[in-house]
């Protein structure tokens, strides 16, 4: 393929060795790729320090077919979202997110996914400045990208509208229950189903509603219904978000 230049958001970074590092990337016309960083790690390396996390260029790198790991020859910085590490909360969402796609994305470009990646990245980096609590609705907004949006209007049973009553959240059959449809999963009153339905329809909602609970069900969500089976590191202290000292 040669010399490729691409939009790139850096989603997680290796030592490779003394001065190198291999960088997992979301890119905007290949998807995910790997790309070795020679001299990342020097004092004086023109990357600059900038290979981090959550920030998004344009990068240069050399793609041979048939190689998994690629070789940067250049990185613009376009966006700095170097910061998110100053609250914890923002930087267990930022970290789902990029591990979401890292994981789980097509080994093709998917622009859909890209954006929600690239706008929820942006949404929690403008909360550090407004101190807001973290936004649940950029997770679902990536598991919605990926093909994973859960039943939050009729019961996964008997397919009747979830009415005012209460209402379960089935996370193995992707969504939720009503009452007569038997017990399976969490019980939600009418606000936590119309705060599950805001979020997941990607509306943000106050951090009294948006919650440990409904941390804990995007967390179950993934974990049974997206991941099918994969170890997702970051998915343990999504679940442990609201709760006291987290």
């Amino acid at each position: 393929m040669g010399l490729v230049t691409t939009r790139a958001v850096v989603l997680q970074t290796y030592r490779y060795s003394e001065t190198s590092k291999i960088l997992r990337l979301m890119t905007w016309d290949l998807g995910p790729c790997s790309a070795l960083a020679r001299g990342a790690l020097r004092p004086r390396s023109r990357f600059g320090g900038l290979l981090e996390p959550f920030v998004e260029g344009e990068a240069t790198f050399y793609s041979r077919e048939g190689r998994d790991l690629h070789t940067l020859s250049g990185f613009e910085l376009r966006r700095d979202r170097r910061g998110l590490d100053r609250s914890i909360e923002l930087f267990t969402i930022a970290s789902v997110l990029c591990e979401l796609v890292m994981r789980l994305a097509p080994e093709h470009d998917d622009p859909a996914l890209y954006r929600a990646l690239t706008e929820g990245l942006d949404g929690l980096h403008a909360r550090v400045r407004e101190k807001a609590p973290a936004g649940l609705e950029y997770v679902w907004g990536v598991v919605n990208a990926l093909g994973f949006r859960p039943e939050v209007e009729r019961c996964v049973s008997c397919r009747r509208a979830i009415g005012v009553n209460r209402a379960r959240f089935d996370f193995e059959a992707g969504g939720l229950r009503c009452g007569s449809c038997g017990p399976a999963g969490p019980k939600l009153d009418p606000e936590e189903v119309d705060t599950l339905r805001t979020l997941v329809s990607g509306g943000p909602a106050d951090g009294r509603r948006a919650n440990g609970r409904q941390a804990r069900w995007a967390a179950e969500f993934i974990r049974h219904h997206v991941a099918e089976g994969a170890q997702l590191k970051s998915l343990p202290f999504l679940s442990r978000l609201g709760r006291p000292g987290s």
